[in-house]
């Protein structure tokens, strides 16, 4: 027989977890900014692994909650979830700044650092675009606020110089330039 799960028990049990995980995550945080200014990005894959689960689990609570009726309680909960994703958001906006930052500083940049600059050029814009808009515009702390403009300042900077920073040609393999050619 099936077990009966009240959604609103159910959502918060999830987002008490979502907590857990953003505590995880600002743990991460610092190990991966040491990391990186040593130029070294062994901590960096765990802190992108990290916020790509909370991302992911935010998708499941974001429908457990669809699932509590209509009323006060959903309320409730839908405030709780959007405070928290902000709080993560606002963290991670930060963090992509600072990772930016060291990594723009480097004096040598080991193998990696490519990757994490086109992650973390992704998610600021992402971040950015987010934290913008409703339903998380309303609200934000003025530290959040802060960030959202650098961000918006570092973003027309990168593109302004992106040929410069970014191999922007593509390269195709024989096979490739095989294909190419026959879609053309």
């Amino acid at each position: 027989m099936a077990r009966t799960v009240n959604p609103a028990d159910e959502a918060r049990r999830f987002l008490d977890a979502l907590d857990e995980k953003a505590e995880g995550i600002a743990q991460v945080v610092a190990r991966t900014k040491d990391d990186v200014a040593r130029s070294s990005y062994s901590a960096y894959k765990r802190f992108a692994d990290a916020v790509n689960d909370f991302d992911s689990f935010c998708i499941l609570i974001e429908y457990r909650i669809k699932k509590v009726p209509d009323g006060d309680e959903r309320v409730a909960l839908e405030a709780r979830f959007r405070s928290a994703r902000v709080g993560q958001m606002s963290r991670q906006l930060k963090t992509s700044i600072e990772l930016m930052g060291l990594v723009a500083t480097a004096k040598e940049l080991p193998l990696g650092a490519k990757d994490l600059f086109l992650r973390e050029l992704r998610a600021i814009y992402t971040l950015k675009n987010a934290l913008s808009g409703p339903p998380f515009s309303d609200g934000l702390q003025g530290e959040t606020v802060h960030d959202v403009e650098l961000a918006e300042k570092i973003l027309r900077e990168i593109i302004e110089r992106a040929p410069a920073l970014l191999d922007l040609s593509m390269s195709l393999d024989a096979e490739g330039e095989e294909g190419a050619a026959a879609a053309n």
